[in-house]
């Protein structure tokens, strides 16, 4: 392993050793072979992608409601696509929900958890579309209907997404592992536009 060479903190630079020619006053470079392997290593992950890759993410993005930038940070941190949704709508008004149902609706190739705050007000398109429906519950009754809508379809925590519209929601979805939790109201609005 190489010898790595210890270089000196300087709190204050304006207490420092005379800056020496050609140095441009800025802090010490990390010239360790960690630091080196872990520049490189960045590098290769965040270099863009190929177009048809490129393309193949947006529209699979597109599908499920999300913008690219969304979708590809959940790919770069969790190394999983999305291929299922919570969506919490107990906190939409009634004249957000049609536009709501008529969204969730249109998502093709995801499972969908729907929690409604009464199960006769899903339409009967929505309740037709979700692989799961569960009336608005909260605390550990939320947690616990997450779990189970992963365990019956075998989906990891790492690709499923959650739509919510409280900090309980965003509290499960934490507990949960979630890959994302995304307010409703930024969800859908930025499908309104």
């Amino acid at each position: 392993m190489a010898r790595r060479c210890r270089i000196p903190v300087q709190l204050a630079p304006y207490e420092a050793a005379p800056v020496r020619l050609g140095h441009n006053g800025g802090p010490a470079l990390d010239v360790s072979w960690e630091a080196w392997l872990w520049r490189k290593a960045h590098a290769r992950a965040w270099k863009p992608p190929r177009r048809d890759i490129a393309l193949h993410r947006m529209k699979r993005a597109e599908r499920l409601g999300l913008d690219y930038r969304s979708y590809a940070g959940v790919l770069m941190n969790r190394g999983a696509h999305l291929g299922a949704a919570i969506f919490l709508l107990d906190g939409l008004g009634a004249e957000e929900m049609p536009a709501a149902s008529a969204r969730i609706a249109a998502i093709s190739d995801c499972r969908i958890l729907l929690g409604v705050a009464d199960p006769r007000d899903a339409g009967a398109e929505l309740a037709g579309r979700a692989d799961m429906l569960v009336a608005s519950v909260e605390g550990n009754a939320l947690g616990r209907a997450i779990d189970r809508f992963l365990l019956r379809y075998q989906l990891t925590p790492g690709g499923t997404f959650l739509v919510g519209s409280s900090s309980a929601h965003l509290r499960a979805a934490e507990d949960a592992g979630l890959a994302l939790f995304l307010w409703a109201s930024d969800y859908f609005g930025r499908m309104s536009n």
